[in-house]
């Protein structure tokens, strides 16, 4: 009775992956998403084809000019392991209480952590590489300046465009128009103007706590923006590639996790839970996932680099 009672709440959180939003809505927005099977290994262009296109036109005598080409270099990707924290409720505790719902919080808890900590990922790749392109706010710019001076930089590299905001600077964004009322001497309704040129505006908040953190971390500096193409000029799809490892079967159950083909699974740790050399008559769960992140179109790409509010 024990056993089949563990084994159905290892199927009831096994796979917490959400067939509707499989990765954060923020994540989709500029990245394509793969899955990886066990043991499959991941490579992407180490650059990308700068070479000039040219076409030429026929001559008289039908002659074809011959230019050797070299295939681009490829990098493999390594994959990362997230796991949460091992986290444990008191049996007693559960059945002495009419909060039932401890399980299915923290299932939802620890899967929207390692979303963050995935889009954080992303985020911080982006806002630490030297190749993607970026931009600074000046003493006579304001914040539309800036968003615009971003789309000048990336326009000739791509279109569909995202501005991935902080939450200060999408506060920015919604007040723009009264707050500078005073001074303007054209029409200026900011978020009609960014919609024209074709930028959407998401904004990203949140905070998580990852390894070597003293506390939770802002997803991205409320302060700053990033603004993506996603539709590639020279490059085919978005500028990210966002890759997850499915976990096998064979392998979810050696977990204890009953789950087919998961990308991300919760394990119920069953009753005794040992903490700190003790035995608790306790049950507990944790979450691991294996991805990996890459940019592969740099220049499809602006980040702000300092303060635009």
């Amino acid at each position: 009775m024990e056993k089949n009672m563990s084994l159905e709440v290892a199927r009831l959180i096994g796979q917490p992956i959400n067939d509707n939003l499989p990765v954060p809505v923020e994540l989709s927005e500029v990245a394509d998403t793969f899955t990886a099977e066990p043991g499959e290994k991941m490579w992407v262009y180490g650059s990308y084809d700068t070479d000039a296109d040219e076409i030429l036109d026929i001559d008289s005598n039908g002659d074809i000019t011959v230019v050797k080409r070299d295939p681009l270099s490829d990098t493999q990707l390594t994959f990362k392991g997230y796991n949460s924290q091992l986290e444990y409720v008191l049996v007693e505790a559960v059945v002495n209480n009419p909060d039932v719902q401890v399980l299915a919080r923290k299932k939802a808890r620890i899967s929207h952590g390692m979303d963050k900590t995935e889009l954080r990922a992303v985020l911080k790749a982006i806002t630490d590489s030297s190749a993607v392109q970026s931009v600074t706010k000046e003493s006579s710019e304001d914040l539309y300046d800036v968003i615009m001076k971003a789309k000048h930089k990336v326009e000739d590299y791509g279109d569909n465009y995202i501005l991935l905001a902080g939450s200060q600077v999408n506060d920015a964004i919604d007040t723009f128009d009264k707050d500078n009322a005073g001074t303007f001497n054209y029409n200026v309704t900011i978020k009609q103007m960014l919609a024209n040129a074709g930028i959407k505006v998401v904004k990203v908040f949140g905070k998580v706590k990852n390894t070597g953190d003293s506390v939770e971390e802002v997803l991205l500096n409320t302060k700053r923006f990033i603004l993506v193409a996603r539709n590639s000029r020279i490059a085919e799809g978005k500028p990210i590639i966002f890759v997850r490892r499915k976990l096998s079967g064979e392998i979810a159950k050696l977990m204890g996790a009953e789950v087919d083909q998961a990308q991300r699974a919760l394990v119920v740790n069953p009753t005794p839970v040992n903490v700190a050399g003790t035995n608790k008559l306790a049950y507990a769960v944790y979450g691991c996932e294996f991805v990996v992140q890459a940019i592969v179109n740099p220049l499809a790409i602006v980040k702000c680099t300092n303060d635009v509010v």
